[in-house]
This record gives structure tokens, C-alpha cells and sequence, in this order.
């Protein structure tokens, strides 16, 4: 299987600040999807980024398989922003997941 390490392990956002989760794995040679959990139960595909980097709104996402790791950037954060983020690497399940509150 594949190692997914996901960190921080939650956030307490403060609304127009930005913050960076960051996902390390364990192989060079996997694609990586970022997932939000809104506070319905609701989970969305925010990102599905083999390498580079992708932006979406406030929402900036970065993958360098050679080192195992990618991240989401969130900038301006706002209410709606609140819910669990998880990466997940291709062929395997989300092994890790950090819980964002608004505060």
C-alpha cells in the first residue's frame, strides 16, 4: 500500500487568513486528489494534480511526485471554507484527513 501522512491534523481557521495543508506519501510514481468535506457530509473534489501546480479560486494546489508530497493553499479564507480536508493517492484509500473549524 501506500503511506499517506497528512499534516496539520486540524486547524481552527480565522476568516480572511490563509493556511497550507500539506500531504507527503510514500512513492514518487502516484497521482493525488484533494478532497473537502463540507459540515453537510458533502465531499467534494477540489484538485486532481499528478504534478504542478493547479489554482481554483482562493484554492492553490501543488504536487512534486519525485519528493512524495503535495499541498493545498487556501488563501482569504471564509466560513464556507470550513470542513475536513483529505488527500487521497491514487490506488490507495484516504489514510489521514485534518479537520478545519471556523472560529
Amino acid at each position: 500500500g501506500v503511506d499517506v501522512e497528512q499534516s496539520p491534523p486540524a486547524l481552527s481557521l480565522q476568516e480572511g487568513a490563509s493556511y497550507t495543508l500539506q500531504c507527503n506519501f510514500s512513492t514518487s510514481s502516484q497521482s493525488v486528489n484533494w478532497y473537502l468535506q463540507n459540515s453537510g457530509g458533502r465531499i467534494i473534489q477540489l484538485f486532481y494534480i499528478p504534478s504542478g501546480t493547479k489554482q481554483d479560486g482562493r484554492l492553490t494546489a501543488t504536487t512534486v511526485p519525485k519528493e512524495g508530497r503535495s499541498s493545498l493553499h487556501i488563501s482569504s479564507s471564509q466560513t464556507t471554507d470550513s470542513g475536513t480536508y483529505f488527500c487521497a493517492v491514487q490506488h490507495s484509500a484516504p489514510q489521514a484527513s485534518a479537520a478545519c473549524t471556523q472560529t
